[in-house]
């Protein structure tokens, strides 16, 4: 788990990277609803994701150098380090991703799940992304919490990528971005198959085909 305020710093650590991974942007205001629950997981998040599951919160900075900067607000700690968060930066993020993809933030709690792209000049695909109103799924019942539903990912992010990597050794096949969401909805909560099937259908009317240009 990655604090970030740029797609660049994104871009960048993915470039570092030359394995395939499932990427998770988590957009969590500290005023939103919900919201200090889940900061309150970043932590375990941090050390649960590995290597098969790289998330980059929005807005936030563990540089403690924010320490005393009024634009920033202390409000987690992760790996032992402070992290804050600028309502300026989110802002900033959120707009730049609205002007290039069909996704338009909600305001409250929000994942959006892609794919890196190694060795391509875009390293991150949006080509197949699939976005989350994590509040709204819990609402109508889709999800029982944010906790379980990150747990989940991981678990199937993990097992996709240890799938791809025994068929395919040069790790550029792309990932069913859409399968893992199922995934992992399946593994949310116990529900009749006729909603589960709603419920991703109504998750993948998140999705786009339309990539960061």
């Amino acid at each position: 788990m990655f604090a970030v305020n740029t797609y660049e710093e994104i871009e960048r650590r993915q470039r570092e990277n030359e394995d395939k991974q499932i990427i998770v942007l988590l957009f969590v205001r500290p005023t939103a609803p919900g919201a200090k629950e889940i900061i309150d997981e970043f932590d375990y998040i941090h050390h649960n994701s590995e290597r098969y599951c790289s998330v980059y919160v929005v807005g936030y900075s563990d540089d403690f150098s924010k320490v005393g900067d009024k634009g920033y607000k202390s409000v987690s700690s992760v790996a032992g380090r402070e992290w804050f968060f600028s309502n300026a930066e989110f802002v900033k993020f959120k707009n730049n991703l609205e002007d290039r993809i069909h996704w338009r933030y909600s305001g409250e709690v929000e994942m959006i799940v892609l794919q890196s792209n190694p060795g391509s000049r875009q390293i991150l695909n949006f080509q197949n992304y699939v976005a989350i109103d994590i509040n709204q799924e819990i609402r109508e019942g889709y999800i029982d919490s944010f906790q379980r539903l990150m747990e989940a990912l991981i678990r199937s992010s993990k097992s996709e990528v240890t799938t791809k990597e025994a068929i395919d050794k040069t790790k550029r096949s792309r990932y069913s971005i859409k399968g893992i969401i199922a995934e992992t909805i399946e593994s949310c909560k116990k529900i009749p198959t006729p909603v589960k099937t709603i419920m991703k259908d109504k998750l993948f009317y998140g999705s786009s085909s339309t990539q960061w240009h």
